[in-house]
């Protein structure tokens, strides 16, 4: 675990991607500068935010985009804690790749057809025994059940935020869990601001405006 004060993340969001808006951030310290592309981004608006953190781990990464192969230092952080926020409008250049896009898809697996085994001929007797059968089966049956209705917008909310749902309902302070899904931690984002809640940085922590 490594501590850094005094550091400068400048965030970049990268908006229209495939999996919904993102963010990617630059992070400058005093022994290096590093890529940070940790889900807790996602929170995030286009800025540059001042503090301390604590790095977990200090790796190399490659990926391919535009036709480029592009090596990186990347930052894994532990925690965060923010003491200044600098407003800055959004880049204009080129956009950069979904984090979410690129864990690599498993080898496709080569199937081997099955051999098909020539259907029995039907004895006439037999068939006609099995369908009586299948009627008497058919007596007494109770209809099966409907199919439930679709879920209304309140109640998708509710699986969507989970336990913070009831500090939702009631206007209160929502702080989401970082490590959960990337996905799901977008969703929940997107589906907050949609709420009037407003993303305090220097708390880490969502509020009702």
């Amino acid at each position: 675990m490594i501590k850094l004060t005094d550091i400068t993340l400048k965030v970049k969001k990268i908006r229209q991607g495939r999996y919904g808006d993102f963010c990617v951030a630059d992070l400058s310290t005093e022994i290096g500068d590093f890529k940070v592309k940790d889900p807790l981004l996602d929170q995030f608006e286009d800025g540059d935010y001042t503090g301390t953190v604590w790095i977990s781990e200090i790796y190399l990464a490659q990926y391919i985009a535009w036709g480029k192969g592009v090596t990186e230092i990347r930052a894994r952080l532990h925690d965060l804690q923010l003491d200044g926020v600098k407003a800055r409008s959004p880049d204009t250049e080129l956009p950069e790749p979904d984090p979410a896009e690129e864990v690599p898809a498993p080898p496709a697996r080569r199937q081997t057809p099955e051999p098909v085994a020539e259907p029995e001929r039907s004895h006439p007797v037999a068939s006609s025994i099995a369908a009586v059968k299948q009627r008497l089966q058919q007596i007494g049956r109770k209809p099966s059940k409907p199919e439930p209705e679709p879920q209304n917008q309140d109640d998708q909310l509710a699986q969507l935020f989970g336990d913070m749902w009831p500090l939702v309902c009631s206007n209160q302070p929502v702080k989401f869990d970082p490590t959960v899904d990337r996905l799901i931690l977008r969703q929940q984002t997107e589906a907050i601001k949609k709420l009037g809640y407003r993303f305090l940085a220097t708390e880490q922590t969502w509020y009702p405006v």
